[in-house]
């Protein structure tokens, strides 16, 4: 039997999933395979669910052609709490060394509460302009990546928390987004106004949702990727007690 920290790997790696999905998936034996025109490379990559019936070189195959079809690059996204060990068989099949390990990090809310007051954040519960244009200008997305970036947060079916931290004129300084699955909010998205780092604003934002999960959805705790060479956001993370690493991800792709 699972001991309880596997169980709850589990659990955050399908908060994780439900938080940040796809437009379109394709079970394949075992395998997630997620597409989203490019967009975010969590949400076009293959994630190892359980094990396949097929040798792991068939499956591969098998996935690169479904990616071909939509004209995407192959990434499978390799996990700590993946069902399989493939990484010989893509040695095999040319794909390259894992990029950008991440660290999913877990707050327990029993050790470590939410802050009973919020402060001047605001959170809500749909997606709305102020919110997202801010969101595509502090990423500096392009107009076909924002518009693929509004259709990924339409695809959260899971009760969603939009964040705002505002500086004294109004001005969005910070946002961060959070998705409640299985008592988990989930949280993604965090940025901060080049103007208005290093003031506080990010840890409103992200204070304010987990309030919001825990008083208004019933959250128990909170998770979040970081990669691992941003020592700021860890820092940041840190700060806020996310003090548990659950997992770690990195990614590997076809080498051309």
């Amino acid at each position: 039997m699972a001991d309880n920290k596997d169980v709850l790997a589990q659990r955050v790696e399908e908060a994780c999933l439900n938080g940040w999905p796809a437009l379109q998936t394709i079970w394949l034996d075992g395998w997630l395979l997620r597409f989203s025109h490019g967009h975010t490379r969590r949400a076009n990559s293959i994630s190892l669910l359980r094990p396949g019936a097929r040798q792991p070189r068939e499956q591969i195959r098998s996935a690169e052609a479904f990616y071909t079809h939509h004209g995407l690059p192959t990434i499978f996204r390799l996990s700590s709490v993946s069902a399989q060990d493939i990484g010989g068989a893509l040695d095999e099949a040319g794909y390259g060394p894992g990029e950008d390990e991440t660290r999913v990090l877990y707050r327990d809310f029993a050790a470590a509460p939410p802050p009973a007051d919020r402060g001047t954040a605001v959170v809500r519960p749909r997606l709305d302009d102020t919110w997202f244009e801010a969101h595509a200008r502090i990423q500096g997305l392009s107009a076909t990546a924002a518009a693929n970036a509004r259709a990924l947060f339409g695809a959260v079916a899971v009760p969603t928390g939009y964040a705002v931290s505002p500086a004294a004129d109004g001005h969005p300084a910070a946002l961060a987004f959070g998705a409640v699955h299985d008592g988990i909010v989930c949280i993604n998205a965090v940025a901060t106004d080049p103007g208005f780092r290093r003031r506080g604003h990010a840890c409103s934002a992200i204070n304010a949702l987990l309030a919001w999960a825990q008083d208004d959805q019933g959250a128990k705790g909170a998770c979040l990727p970081v990669v691992g060479g941003n020592d700021a956001g860890r820092s940041l993370y840190r700060s806020l007690a996310f003090s548990t690493e659950i997992s770690r991800y990195s990614y590997r792709r076809k080498v051309a």
